[in-house]
């Protein structure tokens, strides 16, 4: 038996209807003399309620290639005159335009990725990722013509759009969701983000991070000696670069990680003194667990506090879940209550099973103390 959470809200239906699709239309219309946009929107919009996000997606680039002339340059200078202004390039984050953008590039992924349009489908992709991320279009690229796409990729990283620098980074990311998995050497990819790295735009230096915690899921040691190179070269501000060494750690911090824990300054072994553990034996489905406990300090020192949950899978087997309680300097002799609330709601991205559940509290990566609970129905 699970318990699923229910939900009303469609990604695909927010991101890809009929006023977005008539802003792409728009568009084509404005730059192609004879497009037939009606058709099109006719085209397109038929096979939505049938279709999920990515098939969309690909859906759309396949109606644009009955709308388009078959010569792909021809076609890429359509889709060039047909995109909306560039994004505000003063700013820093927060600004990522509108999905129906994606089209464009994924057509350059589709018809473009050869020997013959090389260049010009990636020119194509440093102007569309100005409006709206090319990092998924460039994949193919990097997987059929590795070398040529990488210097691409470092061109686009002395790019004075942060945008374009923001495709390098995100676009050889190993593991980018919702995109082609490509096989490049880690090493070619380090070397890439070390040009990013000291970027002044969150929006870029967040890739960069999450480009390094997928590289920590291959290559943990890879990943620290960087950062600690990185630390060393002191190019980039010391609180952006604080922030990019914890969201690069992040994987490796909640797998109990030593070498990641100590380069964040936690001690291997944590001198703390855990008691008075409170957790039900029985907790109702849908409803909240209050997991309380002391902690005494015996010696000054940095402390991350974490519980790990283990949840029961379909599988009959438990699975854990890492949550934070506290992070911080902890004085010797420091005595302090802490507690942390977890929901046993069903979510979206969690279904739950009722059956034997576990609660560990863990310190710098080291298990503490644990106990047993039961989720009900």
């Amino acid at each position: 038996m699970s318990i699923r959470a229910e939900t009303s809200f469609s990604l695909k239906d927010d991101l890809f209807n009929e006023h977005s699709v008539a802003r792409l239309a728009d568009g084509l219309a404005a730059a192609g003399k004879g497009f037939q946009r009606k058709r099109f929107e006719r085209a397109v919009l038929a096979a939505f309620p049938e279709l999920e996000l990515k098939a969309r997606i690909d859906h759309m680039v396949s109606v644009l290639g009955d709308h388009l002339p078959a010569e792909v340059p021809k076609a890429l200078d359509i889709l060039e005159r047909a995109l909306p202004p560039p994004l505000d390039p003063t700013l820093r984050d927060d600004d990522f335009g509108s999905f129906i953008w994606v089209v464009p590039g994924e057509y350059a992924a589709r018809h473009g990725c050869s020997s013959r349009h090389l260049k010009r489908s990636l020119n194509f992709l440093r102007e569309s990722t100005k409006r709206f991320s090319a990092e998924s279009a460039i994949r193919p690229f990097l997987r059929d013509f590795p070398d040529a796409t990488l210097k691409f990729a470092h061109d686009c990283a002395e790019d004075e759009n942060y945008h374009v620098r923001r495709l390098a980074s995100e676009g050889t990311r190993p593991l980018l969701p919702w995109a082609t998995r490509v096989k490049l050497p880690a090493d070619s990819i380090v070397a890439l983000l070390e040009r990013l790295h000291a970027d002044s735009t969150r929006y870029v230096t967040r890739s960069v991070a999450n480009n390094m915690n997928d590289l920590s899921k291959q290559d943990p040691a890879l990943v620290i000696r960087t950062l600690k190179q990185w630390q060393k070269a002191q190019r980039q501000q010391p609180a952006e670069l604080d922030w990019m060494v914890r969201h690069s750690l992040r994987t490796l911090t909640k797998q109990d990680h030593i070498p990641a824990l100590s380069l964040l300054g936690y001690p291997a072994r944590p001198n703390v003194r855990i008691g008075n553990l409170k957790i039900p034996r029985r907790i109702q489905a849908g409803d909240t667990l209050n997991c309380e406990f002391d902690l005494e300090a015996k010696t000054a020192q940095k402390l991350l506090v974490t519980l790990r949950v283990f949840f029961l899978k379909a599988n009959g087997k438990q699975a854990p879940k890492v949550f934070t309680v506290a992070k911080a300097d902890f004085q010797r002799g420091q005595l302090s209550t802490l507690s942390k609330k977890l929901s046993f709601r069903p979510m979206t991205t969690r279904v739950m099973y009722p059956g034997p559940h576990r609660i560990e509290v863990v310190v710098n990566g080291q298990t503490q103390i644990g106990q047993d609970f039961q989720l009900v129905v």
